[in-house]
């Protein structure tokens, strides 16, 4: 329903700044990936810088777009809907739904170890100002303090009271609380280079992405971390890395049935 938006995105404003996400965080787990070719995991996903670039329109999707100049914390999400709640860029190319059809899939070892699981792909590129010629100069930082992604059956909603509601995945859902991502924009400097990707697992989504819309929320420079000084975050998708199909498990089942009765006629037809 879009009636009474104007009250729900009130309501939703006023639930974060008085909440938690704006107060000063302790974190109790830090990842660091201020250094090329780090990783971790965080709640079951994987997070790796990544030198992916160049990262134009041709090659990635776009999906949300943060920026608010002389702002150390900025945050926002995806939608169509407009006007938009937080800092993220007006333009649809650059803020707009996400389908869960369009997300890579991606097949990783997991944590624990054993066979490959598969994962569903997110890229992030940051962007920072540092004093030149230093690359350890702790400007280039900056902090990913919240991460949420939540599944809705409609691309154009409003409200991250609501839609943030239940999610599926959050950096600080899991058993050690708290987390924080440290990310250095120094690494891959300037926009249209991509700075991470995310992993989440794709078990945690709907088995049928049709009809799904991804949510994607972040927050980057809480206090206590690493803030914003320079450009914009954006989070997008690569192209022409069509999900591959996930077989249920009768398929799996029909289709060994089907390589035995193949074999069984062949072997007959030999005697």
């Amino acid at each position: 329903m879009k009636t009474g938006v104007g009250l729900q995105l009130l309501i939703s404003i006023l639930t974060l700044t008085a909440g938690s996400r704006c107060a000063l965080a302790v974190p109790s787990r830090v990842l660091d990936l201020t250094t090329a070719g780090s990783e971790g995991w965080v709640n079951d996903a994987l997070y790796q810088t990544t030198d992916l670039r160049p990262t134009g329109s041709g090659v990635i999707h776009s999906f949300v777009r943060i920026s608010k100049a002389n702002q150390n914390t900025v945050q926002g999400y995806n939608t169509d809907w407009r006007p938009l709640e937080f800092e993220e860029n007006n333009s649809p190319t650059f803020t707009r739904q996400l389908p869960l059809s369009i997300v890579p899939i991606v097949y990783k070892m997991p944590e624990g170890g054993g066979g490959d699981a598969a994962y569903y792909e997110f890229l992030l590129d940051i962007n920072q100002k540092g004093a030149e010629g230093k690359d350890d100069d702790p400007d280039w930082n900056l902090s990913l303090d919240e991460l949420q992604i939540a599944v809705q059956t409609s691309g154009d909603l409003i409200g991250y009271s609501s839609i943030f509601a239940s999610p599926i995945y959050d950096l600080d859902g899991g058993a050690g609380g708290d987390a924080r991502i440290e990310l250095n924009s120094k690494l891959n400097s300037g926009s249209g280079q991509g700075d991470m990707v995310a992993y989440i697992p794709v078990s945690l989504f709907p088995a049928d992405p049709t009809g799904k819309y991804v949510y994607l929320y972040s927050l980057f420079g809480e206090p206590g971390g690493s803030p914003n000084n320079d450009g914009f975050e954006e989070w997008a998708v690569q192209k022409g890395l069509a999900p591959p199909p996930i077989p249920a498990p009768g398929a799996i089942l029909l289709g060994g049935i089907g390589a035995g009765l193949v074999g069984w006629l062949r072997r007959r037809r030999a005697l």
